[in-house]
């Protein structure tokens, strides 16, 4: 009996473990398939509360094994993993409490505290997890990657099809429109090439690994997102760098090569390859930005007017007409945009609504945990003797070059799904890199 007490605390911290693990592997399954039928919010909205939900029952079962008296492991506090983390919270929570609307900025707050919570706890589950941990997301993007395929040849569309809207902009597998799909593929797609990278060593890799590399890279161009394949391109390239200059040149030749293929042979690339070259000319920048030039200009204009704090989380939206206004006087040509009566709730830029949202401190969070991200590459032999420690060697500086280039052109922090996937990715690399 007294050895059953003694040994209750370890059994309450190991059940915790497991449901933590459960936890994490069904939210990285479960939450790119999650959508309701509602036309309204169909894919946006489900998913962010699935994310919440997800967060508050990782902390609900931490909380109850802390109260039935488990002994929760303490914290490295040195571990810069854990530190940098928890201080771009701390800036996030600073520039809610100077936000010029913090309800709107609370929102923000919560959204940032459950995909840390996420994060750690898929930190905390990859010390001791395996194949799992890449398996169960990469089913999930099997799944959309298939299904946004047939979408785009017209085989078959699950939600039916509406009427005055060009077929392509309808192409949104569960993920949402075409651009989410697209960041959402290009970054399942470097797992996989991580994976199928990381046991070329040992010759363990399998025409399975390559057949889904494959759907997912299928899937990626038939989206026909020009960001995320450009992304993934320099992603890829990066991930090659780090294992051979000499086959990163050859690759980088080849995929110069298939490129202007791609745009010859391709009529969609074409005609965009096309008109860019006349948008340039004509000096026609709103159409080069993809007409998004009046946000680029009202983000600016709020970093300007606010550098150190900018206007807060999530207040970018809640700011822009009045900013518009002012982009508009700036350049007169954006008064007969198409699309001038739209009131954008995003930058389509994550670097310049860093900038327009967290200033000068928002921003250099933002870069800080991507360099951290990229910098583990580094600090990860490519011979590490576990598959996991070579797979994080892979995937990190590409993961890291692939969200910074993606941000470009969209907005992956402020979408849940390509954010929860970014981040999980990333929590494996820091959870295996001294696995």
């Amino acid at each position: 009996m007294m050895r059953s007490r003694a040994d209750w605390p370890a059994r309450i911290d190991r059940w915790r473990e497991l449901a933590t693990f459960a936890l994490v592997l069904a939210g990285a399954f479960a939450l790119p398939l999650v959508f309701r039928r509602d036309p309204s919010a169909m894919f946006r909205l489900p998913k962010a509360m699935f994310l919440r939900a997800e967060a508050i029952l990782l902390v609900s079962i931490t909380l109850a094994a802390i109260f039935a008296g488990a002994h929760i492991p303490r914290p490295r506090w040195r571990d810069s993993w854990l530190l940098l983390p928890l201080a771009a919270l701390a800036a996030f929570v600073l520039l809610t409490l100077t936000s010029t609307n913090r309800e709107q900025s609370i929102g923000a707050l919560g959204s940032a505290i459950a995909t840390a919570v996420v994060f750690f706890a898929t930190v905390a589950a990859a010390r001791s997890g395996g194949w799992l941990l890449v398996a169960a997301p990469l089913v999930a993007a099997v799944t959309n990657a298939l299904l946004v395929i047939v979408e785009e040849t017209n085989l078959w569309m699950p939600f039916g099809v509406q009427a005055g809207l060009p077929h392509h902009l309808q192409c949104d597998a569960l993920i949402g429109n075409p651009n989410e799909v697209g960041g959402y593929l290009g970054a399942a797609a470097l797992a996989i090439i991580a994976v199928i990278a990381a046991r070329y060593r040992t010759n363990r890799w399998n025409v399975r690994d390559i057949l889904i590399a494959t759907v997912l890279v299928i899937a990626l161009i038939a989206c026909q997102t020009l960001t995320a394949i450009l992304a993934f391109a320099a992603a890829a390239f990066f991930m090659i760098v780090i294992s051979s200059w000499r086959n990163a040149v050859r690759v980088a030749a080849v995929a110069v090569i298939a490129g202007v293929l791609l745009v010859s042979l391709v009529a969609p690339f074409r005609a965009r390859a096309i008109s860019v070259v006349i948008w340039i000319r004509t000096g026609d920048y709103n159409a080069l930005a993809t007409d998004r030039l009046t946000p680029f200009v009202a983000a600016w204009s709020m970093f300007t007017d606010h550098p150190l704090t900018g206007v807060g989380p999530g207040a970018f939206a809640w700011q822009y007409y009045d900013y518009k206004i002012h982009a508009e006087q700036r350049y007169p040509s954006l008064r007969h945009a198409y699309n001038r009566g739209v009131n954008f709730g995003e930058v389509h830029n994550d670097h310049l609504q860093a900038l327009a949202e967290g200033g000068v401190i928002g921003y250099g969070a933002f870069l800080a945990l991507i360099g951290a991200l990229g910098f583990l590459s580094f600090t990860i032999p490519p011979a590490a003797p576990d598959w996991r420690r070579r797979f994080a060697h892979h995937l990190a500086l590409p993961l890291a070059v692939f969200w910074i280039v993606l941000s470009i052109a969209q907005f992956p922090m402020e979408t849940t799904v390509i954010r929860a996937l970014v981040v999980y990715l990333a929590a494996l690399c820091v959870g295996w890199r001294n696995a």
